[in-house]
């Protein structure tokens, strides 16, 4: 539980980096900032815009599990998808979504740490 934090959706002047599929956010991107305090700790997590969308989508699902005190931790979406996905009724569109934006946040981090090799 965090001691304090603020969340903006500012608009990128400089690259940045995606705390969840660590990707690039480009200058002139929004993206998500959230500034806080986390257990005497201060901290800043940016997300880009599709990490953000998948976050908000997936812990308004039934199946979303916290640990009771954190609703997630950052850079942790992917591992959270891969043990939510199973938890939704097979048939149910929601699970292949699920499994779907486990997937676009993989490629993501793929792209981000092959770009990183070839620079």
């Amino acid at each position: 539980m965090s001691d304090f934090q603020t969340e903006t959706m500012p608009v990128a002047r400089k690259q940045h980096q995606c705390c969840e599929c660590y990707g690039p956010i480009q200058p002139g991107q929004h993206y998500q900032l959230i500034s806080g305090c986390w257990d005497g700790d201060m901290d800043t997590f940016k997300t880009c815009s599709a990490c953000t969308a998948a976050r908000a989508w997936a812990t308004k699902q039934p199946e979303w599990m916290g640990d009771g005190e954190h609703l997630y931790y950052f850079g942790q979406l992917e591992e959270d998808l891969s043990y939510t996905a199973p938890e939704i009724s097979p048939g149910d569109g929601r699970r292949f979504k699920a499994y779907r934006l486990q997937l676009q946040i993989t490629r993501r981090r793929t792209a981000a740490s092959e770009a990183r090799k070839a620079a």
